[in-house]
Formats: structure tokens, C-alpha cells, sequence
């Protein structure tokens, strides 16, 4: 079984993935993971990653809310896949506020820049201050 924190990679990886395309063939970007036996693929890596998918609408929007002098096309791929996780789990989980914002934070930290990071956690502390 993964830690979360694995989970949250891999499905950050798969939402990665799905972010270059216009309707993305979750079956086939699921299964080509699972295939290449790159990412371990659990109920929760699953979970996260239908459930940003699902909601993705409606989290691109809570976020376009919280970026101050940035539009959506204007953020980097990473920081924004690593967002839309942490407003997944915010808005439509039980996961703490707090964990979800760390798990975001150290993902960009992995794959973006620091200053991103810095960036990220400001939308979403702003996000659950008004939450």
C-alpha cells in the first residue's frame, strides 16, 4: 500500500499527463500507467484522479478566483495540477485543509520552483480563509 504522499505523486503525475489534453482518455492514460508499471495505481491514486477530473470545471474556477494578477493559461502546468489536487481534497474530501495545502506545496516544490510554491500557497490559504 502507498503512503499518501506516493498516492498523491502518482496521481499528480496522471493529472499531469491529462492537463495536455482537450478531453483526455482517462481509461487509456490509467492503463498505459498501469501497463509500463510506472505508477502504482491504488483506490486512492484512482480517486483523485476521477475526482479532479470530474470537478475539474468548477475547482479551475475556485482557483481562477484566488489568482491575483495571473490568469489560469498564465500558470505553469505543475503548479496548477498540484492546485487542482489541493482543492479536490479541500472542497470534496475530509482531508485536513492543512495537509492538503502542504502535500501541493512540497509537490511544486518537486516539480516547479520555490517561488511557485510560495504562489500556490497563497491561493490556497486565501481559498480556506474564505472557505
Amino acid at each position: 500500500m502507498l503512503k499518501r504522499s506516493e498516492a498523491r505523486n502518482n496521481a499528480f503525475i496522471l493529472l499531469f499527463e491529462s492537463a495536455f489534453m482537450t478531453e483526455p482518455d482517462r481509461e487509456e492514460i490509467l492503463s498505459l500507467a498501469e501497463e509500463n508499471h510506472e505508477i502504482v495505481l491504488d483506490d486512492f491514486v484512482r480517486g483523485l484522479f476521477h475526482g479532479v477530473l470530474d470537478h475539474q470545471t468548477e475547482i479551475d474556477g475556485i482557483i481562477a478566483s484566488y489568482c491575483k494578477k495571473r490568469t489560469l493559461d498564465r500558470l505553469s502546468k505543475m503548479l496548477l495540477t498540484a492546485l487542482r489536487i489541493a482543492v479536490y481534497e479541500i472542497g470534496y474530501t475530509e482531508i485536513a485543509p492543512a495537509v492538503a495545502i502542504n502535500e501541493a506545496v512540497n509537490l511544486i516544490k518537486i516539480y516547479d520552483s520555490p517561488e511557485s510554491a510560495a504562489y500556490g500557497n497563497g491561493v490556497l490559504a486565501s481559498y480556506v480563509r474564505e472557505k
